[in-house]
């Protein structure tokens, strides 16, 4: 599948879930679905052609059963459209195209202590302002070794 048409599905997808104020649901969910594929070799299984469409279906019929009705008529139109072996592709596009629509970013802050709350925050806001950004997924990773420097 071109990137083309997963830019047109996730596209597709995240302007039904901005219209239905359902954005941060929508990508909670491509969120658990990536991992789910990266973690159960299910990207391996969709992409093969090894594994029949029937068998694909029935993993999508599995998905559906704890899906939001959004999720399950978008994951419905990809398996009727034929789509099942690019479903990781599509789903991995959608992260990508809400990051570029609404302005969404991951921002790592290394620091040699784990940073208060206040001090998450104004990180935050620091970000949304230089960069322009909606939100910030600030993400906040503590390198001990560098605190040496700060305790002499």
């Amino acid at each position: 599948m071109t990137k083309i048409n997963s830019q047109k599905y996730s596209k597709a997808l995240l302007e039904i879930a901005q219209k239905q104020n359902k954005v941060k649901e929508i990508l909670d969910e491509v969120k658990e679905l990536t991992q789910l594929f990266e973690t159960s070799n299910l990207k391996t299984f969709f992409a093969s052609d090894v594994y029949s469409v029937e068998a694909k279906s029935q993993i999508i019929d599995t998905i559906n059963q704890s899906a939001s009705e959004l999720m399950r008529n978008f994951l419905n139109t990809v398996r009727a459209n034929g789509r099942l072996s690019s479903l990781m592709e599509i789903l991995e596009e959608v992260n990508e195209t809400a990051d570029s629509m609404f302005k969404i970013a991951d921002v790592e802050v290394v620091s040699s202590v784990p940073l208060t709350d206040e001090q998450l925050a104004k990180f935050s806001q620091l970000a949304q302002s230089k960069f322009d950004l909606s939100t910030v997924n600030l993400i906040n990773k503590v390198d001990e070794k560098n605190s040496r420097w700060f305790c002499n």
